[in-house]
C-alpha cells in the first residue's frame, strides 16, 4: 500500500509543477493593444523605461519599455496602447561566455613548418621570458610570475 501512495503523491506533484511551468511561460506574451499596466503584469517591471520619437513620424514621443532578460521591447502608441513588440539584442553575460567558449574551441590553423618549430623553440622562448621577468624584478620593477603564451603562438 505504501508504494501506491508514494506514486500517487509523486504524480500529483508532477502535475502541479507542469501547471506552474505552463502558467509562467504563457504569462510572458505581449500582444498589441495592451496597456502599460498589462505589460508590466505579463512581463514584470521593465529594465528600461524611456520616451522615443514616434516611429510613425508624427513628431510626438511615445513610451518604450525594455526587458533585457527576455530580449523584448514594447513600444506604445500615442493612445497609450502597445503598438509593437521588438526583439532587443543584448550582450548578456551568458552570450559573452558562450562566445568565449566558442573561441576556445575554434581549431587553430596548423602550419606544417611553423608549428613544429614553435614547439621546438618554446623552452628557449620561455627561458627568455623568465630571464626578462627576473631582470625586471632585480631592477626595481614588479616581481611577479610572467604570463607564458601557448607554444603554438608565434
Amino acid at each position: 500500500m505504501m508504494p501506491r501512495n508514494f506514486l500517487a503523491g509523486l504524480a500529483v506533484m508532477m502535475l502541479a509543477l507542469m501547471a506552474a511551468s505552463c502558467a509562467t511561460t504563457t504569462s510572458a506574451n505581449l500582444a498589441t493593444g495592451m496597456t502599460p499596466d498589462q505589460t508590466v503584469q505579463a512581463m514584470g517591471q521593465p529594465d528600461l523605461k524611456d520616451n522615443i520619437p514616434d516611429p510613425n513620424h508624427s513628431g510626438a514621443s511615445v513610451l518604450r519599455y525594455v526587458w533585457l532578460d527576455s530580449g523584448k521591447a514594447a513600444v506604445f502608441g500615442s493612445d497609450g496602447r502597445l503598438a509593437s513588440v521588438q526583439t532587443v539584442e543584448t550582450d548578456s553575460k551568458q552570450k559573452l561566455e558562450e562566445e568565449q567558449i566558442a573561441a576556445r574551441r575554434a581549431p587553430e590553423s596548423f602550419d606544417p613548418i611553423n608549428t613544429p618549430l614553435n614547439y621546438l623553440f618554446f623552452p628557449i622562448k620561455a627561458g627568455f621570458i623568465y630571464l626578462g621577468a627576473g631582470a625586471n624584478c632585480v631592477g626595481g620593477g614588479s616581481c611577479q610570475k610572467p604570463h607564458l603564451p601557448p607554444p603554438s603562438a608565434s
